[in-house]
């Protein structure tokens, strides 16, 4: 399956930026409750994971040392960046 590598690329460069906008809010003094960013940061780095785990396994390796957790999600993942060719 061919993968768009250009648009997996950008989503990571974007969650990147989003999980640094997040942890600079974070660190400073709270001033209001924060669990609502808190869970949006987990969120953020947990989909940043799943697209290095597809990103390895395009590479012949596993991102994580659970080798079949990392090949599932990259095999579920790997839809959603499919080279979709016109008809």
């Amino acid at each position: 399956m061919k993968i768009e590598m250009m648009k997996l690329r950008a989503d990571r460069r974007a969650l990147e930026t989003r999980i640094r906008a997040i942890k600079a809010v974070l660190r400073t003094t709270w001033t209001e409750p924060m669990a609502k960013l808190q869970r949006e940061l987990h969120a953020c780095k947990r989909e940043a994971t799943e697209l290095c785990m597809l990103r390895a396994h395009l590479r012949g390796k596993q991102h994580l040392a659970d080798g079949e957790r990392c090949r599932e999600v990259a095999e579920r993942r790997q839809v959603e960046y499919a080279v979709r060719e016109a008809a």
